[in-house]
């Protein structure tokens, strides 16, 4: 074991010399006799214990202990004052300072000096470890664990410090938010190892674009998240967006394959006190409008957008106010057998109070998704659309009717959802069989092990699965093969365009006899007139629903309508 002995004391020394030779114990004993001379031991050779005399001319050992630990020399090895001074303060000083022990000089003995190296020693160990396992969590909550960026907390925060003290700043402080288009594709193509290879790529090659290292981040899926200070106006906004941009001007390499694609960004700018969540928002909008655009295009936010960015801000708003006071109503339109006769089932839809934004239920919806507010607003969904689903089997004694209840894709990938529709199923004497559970194709794009785990154990407790909008431009054969699917909605446009349209027509005729020859129900949707009715029926479509024979209505109402037509009967 090396110790380094610093203490001007010849006799104080010698005194801690004995007691380390009476120990029995070897030791590699150097001695200094100043703080400066310290320093240089220090510097020449490594150390497991700095035995170190509190008072010394020109610099005390504290000093010198301050210097090592606010220039990180000398980390693994502990340090022991040892001091004639009794003050209970010098004590917690030298403590808070980084020392490991403190020792009185009348105090060494060799017992005491030996115990006293040993708890050192153990002390400097598990602080390492403690600083090696801060520093990994650290890691984690700050770096995304793929790209080695920033994470979107870390970026948040970091953000709001530099907006808090941008009166220092000159020129602009710039958020850019950019994502890759199509990547749900690239995914669902070559699957997500592809998807991550170019993700990795994507981040390297901006770090190595960009030397000055700005403030780079990945928010989250194919969201990358950047922030410039110091931008002189928007031209230069732009130019930087355009060295973004570049980075995809050559394929990204998986396997054997070369991966094109391209990007969207949206630049935000602000020479004022903003908050960093505005920013955001304001970014997220601008790149929203880029990717309505064209490819490979950056926009600014600016005037024009301002009136969709404060009605954003409504929603908002007026969701939280609607799932904090679970202001919404659930309406069920019916769903009709192919005649028309009877009612089969009935789909749950929200409808909420019309506030000042006048959103729509699925712009609501739309909102939930984005602000991560789905879960607690779709289980609430849920909770109300069994309970009145229950009274309308009750006062109606229509055991034969099911209930179509619609998921976010987010609600799917939550593993926890079916014991939640079990329990709600339980505590409304909702038998489960009675249950549908639509899922739109766009929660089944990315293949993910979550989503199906999720559906299978939803169709193991007894609903059943509908695939709602079948032919909006996401329809894949494999979708009906990989997941336990019992009913696939034809989309109201398909439905639409059979009246005028030969091609169409063949179409749904040629789905309708695949879907029943897998054992598949169908459901058109958007039935609106007779003539709608008529190209269904012909093409055999096992269930009808549309204006023509309901709209969504409350459950009172509903109810009066099964009953009025039970008493007609």
């Amino acid at each position: 074991m090396n110790i380094l002995l610093v203490d001007d004391e010849k006799i104080d020394r010698e005194l801690v010399k004995e007691a380390l030779i009476c120990s029995g114990k070897k030791f590699n004993i150097k001695e200094a006799i100043s703080a400066e001379d310290g320093l240089t031991a220090i510097a020449q050779d490594e150390f497991d214990i700095v035995l170190l005399d509190y008072q010394m001319p020109k610099q005390n050992g504290l000093q010198l202990l301050m210097t090592l630990k606010s220039k990180n020399i000398c980390e693994d090895c502990a340090i022991i004052m040892i001091t004639n001074n009794r003050d209970e303060e010098l004590l917690v000083n030298c403590i808070n300072a980084g020392a490991q022990d403190l020792l009185l000089k009348d105090e060494v003995t060799s017992t005491q000096l030996i115990r006293c190296i040993k708890q050192s020693q153990r002390r400097i160990d598990l602080q390492n470890k403690l600083t090696h396992s801060y520093q990994q969590v650290k890691q984690l909550a700050e770096r995304d664990t793929l790209t080695g960026l920033f994470n979107r907390r870390y970026f948040e925060n970091a953000l709001t410090s530099l907006l808090v003290n941008m009166r220092s700043l000159d020129g602009y402080v710039v958020v850019m938010l950019l994502d890759i288009d199509g990547f749900k594709l690239i995914n669902d193509s070559l699957g997500h190892s592809a998807g991550d290879v170019v993700l990795k790529e994507f981040a390297n090659r901006v770090k190595s674009s960009f030397r000055e290292s700005p403030l780079f981040a990945r928010l989250g899926g194919d969201e990358f998240a950047f922030v410039f200070s110091g931008v002189r106006d928007s031209n230069a906004a732009l130019a930087i967006s355009e060295r973004l941009l570049s980075s995809f001007d050559e394929p990204f390499h998986y396997d054997k394959h070369q991966i094109y694609s391209t990007a969207s960004i949206g630049i935000t700018l602000c020479a004022s006190k903003t908050t960093a969540e505005d920013m955001l928002k304001q970014a997220d909008i601008a790149m929203y409008k880029a990717k309505k655009q064209k490819e490979n295009k950056a926009c600014f936010f600016d005037e024009s957008l301002e009136r969709e960015f404060y009605r954003l801000f409504q929603i908002e708003n007026e969701l939280r106010t609607v799932i904090k006071n679970h202001n919404f109503d659930v309406f069920f339109q019916p769903i009709f057998n192919t005649t028309g006769a009877n009612i089969i089932a009935i789909e749950a839809l929200v409808r909420l109070p019309l506030g000042d934004s006048k959103a729509s239920p699925a712009e609501f919806i739309i909102a939930s998704e984005k602000l991560r507010l789905i879960e607690t607003f779709g289980r609430m969904i849920i909770q109300k659309s069994l309970a009145k689903y229950a009274q309308l089997v009750d006062e109606t004694n229509s055991n034969n009717i099911a209930l179509s209840i619609n998921l976010s894709p987010l609600q799917i990938h939550d593993l926890n959802l079916n014991a939640f529709i079990i329990e709600q199923a339980k505590e409304n004497h909702v038998n489960l069989n009675n249950v549908i559970v639509e899922v739109t194709e766009t929660a089944l794009l990315e293949n993910n092990t979550a989503t199906l785990e999720t559906l299978k154990l939803i169709k193991s407790s007894g609903c059943k699965i509908a695939l709602d909008d079948f032919g909006t431009g996401f329809s894949s054969i494999s979708h009906l093969l990989n997941y336990p699917i019992d009913i696939v909605k034809l989309d109201k446009s398909l439905i639409e365009r059979t009246v005028d349209d030969k091609k169409a027509q063949a179409m749904l005729d040629g789905l309708t006899s695949m879907l029943h020859g897998i054992s598949i129900e169908t459901v058109a949707e958007g039935v609106e007139c007779k003539a709608h009715v008529d190209v269904c029926q012909r093409a055999g479509v096992s269930r009808l629903q549309g204006y023509f024979f309901g709209k969504p209505m409350p459950v009172d109402t509903l109810i009066e309508c099964i009953l009025d037509n039970s008493t007609e009967d």
